[in-house]
C-alpha cells in the first residue's frame, strides 16, 4: 500500500513565477547601483526639488507670495523707523555743536580753522562740524578777514609787531596768505580818512606809513636808551635783533637804526 509522504517533504517557499521576478528584481537592482555610481548627487537633489515645485499648487505660491510683500512692508516700515530716529539724533548732534561754538565764540574771537579744530576736539562727527561752520559763517559770526585785520592792529599796537611776524602767526592760525597780506597792508600801508571814510597810502616809506615808522621810531627809542651803557656797536646789535624779531625788513631797520643814532649820539 503506497503512503503519500508529501506532507514531509519541504514545499518551496516560492513558486516559480516567484522566483523568476525575484531574480528580475536582483537584476535590476545591480545594474541601478552600477548606474548611480555616475550619477552626481546634486543633480538628483535638483530633479526632487524641482518635482517638488511642480506639485505646489497655486494656492500655496499664493500664500507665498503674499508672505514676501508682507515681509517687504515690514523691512521698509523698519527702514523708515530707523531713518527718522537717524535723523533725530542727527539733529540733535547739530544743535549741541552749534550750543558749543556759540559759546567758544562768545569768550574770543576764532578763525575757522581754529573753531574747526575745536570742535572735532569735542568728538563731533565731520559732517556736522561742517554744517555747523557752515551756518555760523552765513549769520556773519565767523569771518577770517576781520579776525586778521583786527589780530593786526591788536600785535602791532600792543606788542609793537612788524608786518612779516603778523603774517606767520596768521597763517598759523589758518587764515589764508591773501587774507594775512590783506589785512597787514590796511594796518601798515594804508592811512584811513575818518572824515571820508577812505584809505590811502600816499605817505608810506618801505611799506609803512610815516605814522606808522614813527610809533615804530618811539617804541625803538626806549629800547635805545636803556642799552646807552653798552659799547655802541653792542647796543646797535641789540637794536638789529630787536627789530629784526619782531617782523620788520631790513630797510625798515636800517631807517629806524640811523633815526637813532643821529637822535641820540653817542
Amino acid at each position: 500500500m503506497k503512503v503519500k509522504i508529501d506532507y514531509l517533504m519541504p514545499k518551496p517557499a516560492f513558486s516559480l513565477g516567484d522566483n523568476l521576478c525575484l531574480l528580475a528584481n536582483i537584476t535590476y537592482c545591480t545594474n541601478l547601483q552600477k548606474s548611480m555610481k555616475n550619477v552626481n548627487s546634486s543633480s538628483i537633489f535638483k530633479q526632487v526639488e524641482q518635482l517638488s515645485y511642480d506639485d505646489d499648487d497655486s494656492a500655496t505660491a499664493n500664500e507665498f507670495i503674499e508672505c514676501d510683500y508682507s515681509n517687504d512692508s515690514e523691512l521698509l516700515s523698519c527702514e523708515e523707523s530707523n531713518s527718522s530716529g537717524r535723523n533725530e539724533t542727527n539733529k540733535k548732534t547739530i544743535q549741541d555743536a552749534e550750543k558749543v561754538a556759540i559759546e567758544l565764540l562768545a569768550g574770543r574771537a576764532f578763525t575757522g580753522a581754529e573753531l574747526r579744530k575745536k570742535l572735532r576736539g569735542k568728538k563731533f562727527p565731520f559732517n556736522v562740524v561742517d554744517t555747523v561752520m557752515e551756518d555760523i559763517k552765513k549769520r556773519g559770526l565767523l569771518n577770517d578777514g576781520l579776525y586778521a585785520e583786527s589780530f593786526s592792529q591788536s600785535r602791532w599796537l600792543s606788542s609793537t609787531w612788524g608786518p612779516r611776524r603778523i603774517k606767520q602767526a596768521l597763517l598759523q592760525k589758518g587764515v589764508t596768505a591773501e587774507e594775512a597780506d590783506k589785512a597787514t597792508k590796511k594796518v601798515f600801508e594804508e592811512e584811513i580818512d575818518r572824515n571820508n571814510n577812505k584809505s590811502s597810502n600816499e605817505h608810506t616809506e618801505h611799506g609803512m606809513l610815516q605814522l606808522s615808522m614813527d610809533r615804530l621810531f618811539l617804541q625803538a627809542s626806549k629800547q635805545w636808551l636803556r642799552g646807552r651803557s653798552s659799547p655802541p656797536e653792542n647796543q646797535r646789535a641789540r637794536m638789529i635783533r630787536w627789530l629784526q624779531y619782531r617782523g620788520f625788513n631790513w630797510r625798515v631797520t636800517n631807517t629806524i637804526l640811523r633815526r637813532l643814532e643821529s637822535q641820540y649820539p653817542p
